[in-house]
């Protein structure tokens, strides 16, 4: 991974499986940029400081549910890498009541922000991701699922479907990226005590 250049969504904290996967980058001589939520000073708090545990990161405020903050994330790693070779999309949401009880009661307004967030997401990173990976040859781009999309798991609820959701989404991005050598991968890391 020797100069290579990744972008990295979802970092929380220490536990998180994002951090986990940066870690393992930056072991292997990658050159990162996090992103975080603004609007949470606790989870901006606990990325900026984890970042600067790893020589030359970078870190960028992005709120995935907007547009112009996922655009102006993707230009300042135009600026500051001029391209890009990874992309990790380690995101996912859903309301707390959406988990509890069951999936006959979700709300659409918990539909809604648990897709957005956790599927969605990946469409407008990957649409200003290829450019830039394109630059540099082709990229790979890995998003984190879980089996709840194959299997009921009880209180998994809308995320099971927000989960099924990405893995089609992976499933054409991969395919459209592939002529450009953009590969892109759903990992589904098992139990993992996360945020």
């Amino acid at each position: 991974m020797q100069g290579k250049l990744g972008l990295v969504f979802g970092v929380a904290n220490k536990r998180s499986i994002a951090w986990g996967i940066a870690q393992a980058l930056a072991g292997a001589g990658a050159r990162l940029a996090f992103t975080y939520i603004p609007t949470i000073d606790r989870v901006g708090d606990n990325v900026r400081e984890l970042a600067s545990t790893i020589p030359g990161s970078i870190c960028i405020p992005c709120d995935v549910q907007k547009d112009e903050d996922v655009e102006a994330a993707f230009q300042r790693i135009e600026e500051e890498f001029g391209g890009l070779d990874i992309l990790v999309h380690s995101v996912a949401f859903a309301p707390k009541e959406a988990l509890d009880g069951r999936l006959l009661d979700t709300s659409r307004s918990a539909f809604q922000t648990a897709l957005d967030v956790s599927a969605y997401s990946l469409i407008p990173m990957a649409r200003l991701a290829f450019p830039l990976m394109e630059r540099r040859g082709g990229g790979s781009i890995i998003t984190m699922t879980y089996g709840a999309s194959q299997r009921v798991v009880p209180k998994y609820n809308v995320m099971a479907v927000a989960k099924a959701a990405l893995e089609t989404e992976v499933r054409y991005l991969a395919f459209e990226g592939g002529e450009q050598n953009i590969r892109v991968n759903a990992i589904s890391a098992g139990p993992v005590k996360t945020l």
